[in-house]
Formats: C-alpha cells, structure tokens, sequence
C-alpha cells in the first residue's frame, strides 16, 4: 500500500506500479523533497547552536535583551521549515483498472478521495494561453474536476500525461 511507503530521497516523482495479469495500475505522484526530516532537524538544531552561541556571548558582554531574539529567531526557522516539509510529503495515488477510477490526496493519511467509473471518466490538458504558466491534467467525471499532479514541473507533467496514455491505452 503506498500510504505506508515513506519517502526516501532520491526518489522519482511519478511512480507506477502495474499488474498486467488484472489490469491494474497505480501511479504515485509526489512533489521534489529535497531534503529529509532528519537532515532538517540536524540544520535547525546547527542554526539553534549558532544564533544561542552568539546569544550567549553577548549576554556574557552585558546585551542580555538578545537572547529572547535569539530564541523566536530558531522559533520561527523551525516552524518555517516543518511548514515546506509538511507541503512536500503530500501525495497523490490515482489507481486505474478496466471499471474504476480512484483518486486518492492527502498528506501522511488519505483526505480526500474519488472514485469514478473509468469509462465515464476522461483525463484532461489543460494548456495555459501564455508559456508562463504551467499546464493542468484534470480528471473529469459526473461534473467534478479534479487536478492531478499540481506541484509537478513541466517535464514531470509531460511525463506523467505520457505515462496516462499508455495506460490509458492498454486498458481498453
């Protein structure tokens, strides 16, 4: 089961899983996580001896009002960085057989799900009126539009939207 799964880096951003025998297929989409929870921790806790380093020598010379400085400066490097590490572990699983549809977001657990009958489902590109903007792959089904793989680079969307024909076309 992907929820399981934890990320390891390097990983690829569009992963897909298939099983020829039933017709199935599960793609994983995640967004670039370049750096890990633990490596994470190591720099807040080398900014946290850094700034308390200097806090406390400028206490020891009589400036004592910069060490509750010091203190909300490591505050708020750590919420910031447990806020893009929290935004990099979502996910998407979209799994495909030759009846269902099912989309699946969410960030460590599931919190939101689709499912969809296939045939009456079809995926959408969505490109943009101007080459500054990026493109959108969109699910379309019983007037409900879901957007797949938003944090996605260019190339990973070209990929995948590749990726979702072949498959597309394999179970028909």
């Amino acid at each position: 089961m992907f929820w399981a799964v934890y990320y390891r880096y390097p990983e690829p951003m569009v992963k897909i899983e298939s099983n020829k025998e039933n017709n199935f297929y599960r793609i994983l989409i995640r967004p670039n996580q370049s750096i890990s929870w633990k490596s994470s921790l190591v720099f807040i806790i080398v900014i946290a001896f850094t700034c308390l380093s200097i806090g406390v020598g400028f206490a020891y010379v009589g400036a004592t009002l910069i060490l509750p400085f010091a203190g909300l400066e490591i505050i708020i490097v750590g919420f910031c960085v447990y806020l893009v590490l929290n935004k990099t572990s979502q996910q998407e699983v979209v799994t495909l057989s030759k009846d269902k549809l099912i989309i699946e977001k969410g960030a460590y657990k599931i919190k939101k799900v689709w499912k969809y009958v296939r045939l009456w489902s079809y995926i959408s590109v969505e490109r943009p009126h101007h080459p500054w903007y990026p493109a959108q792959i969109v699910v379309t089904s019983q007037g409900e539009r879901v957007p797949l793989g938003g944090f996605l680079n260019e190339e990973e969307k070209e990929a995948l939207i590749s990726s979702l024909e072949n498959i597309v076309q394999d179970l028909r």
